[in-house]
């Protein structure tokens, strides 16, 4: 009888502990991440932590957006600025970001709507399409996440970095991919549960 005591007095800390992890495994990894994003802005300066920040804002609506839709087709891929990435992340950045306003034009154009004026400004054809009815406003904001992100980078590009560059064009991956998905659901309608 004494062994099973001993046994279970051995074993009481132990299994608290993971009781605790398990049922607290939020919060703590809240906590550490909270701790880990401080400390990358302690290491990276203002300028990285504003740019993480946009970053994460854009993902944010960028998930919201696709999972309220569920799955769709192949996200496109913007391999042909990878390339550019690692010599001249700046110019990879602005090419890529001209993709958003062809996406958005190409939505608007298999809807049968038309833009009024000409713009240069993704955010501006990305409301008209909200406005139309064709994108959620989470497109929008993400929309103007990455212009914001572009915005930064055109303003000083030489601290514009390889990593800088592969995140801004998996967001704009992402944001095609959702642009696509509203502009199939505009033509086709959302798909049939059966």
């Amino acid at each position: 009888m004494q062994f099973i005591v001993d046994v279970i007095k051995a074993l009481a800390w132990p299994a608290a502990i993971v009781a605790i992890v398990v049922f607290l495994r939020r919060p703590i990894v809240d906590i550490l991440m909270q701790l880990a994003s401080g400390l990358r802005r302690l290491r990276s300066g203002q300028s990285d932590a504003e740019f993480d920040r946009i970053v994460s804002q854009t993902k944010a609506e960028l998930t919201a957006t696709v999972s309220a839709r569920g799955p769709s087709p192949a996200m496109p891929v913007l391999l042909r600025f990878a390339a550019v990435a690692e010599d001249d992340p700046a110019s990879a950045i602005g090419q890529a970001y001209g993709a958003v306003e062809e996406a958005l034009r190409s939505l608007l154009g298999s809807s049968g709507k038309l833009l009024p004026v000409a713009s240069g400004d993704p955010t501006a054809v990305a409301r008209f399409a909200r406005d139309q009815g064709l994108v959620p406003e989470s497109i929008v904001r993400a929309v103007d996440g990455v212009v914001t992100l572009r915005n930064t980078v055109t303003a000083d590009p030489a601290r514009a970095t390889r990593e800088h560059a592969v995140t801004f064009l998996a967001l704009v991956d992402a944001l095609l991919f959702a642009i696509t998905t509203q502009r199939e659901w505009s033509v086709a309608g959302p798909p049939q549960i059966a």
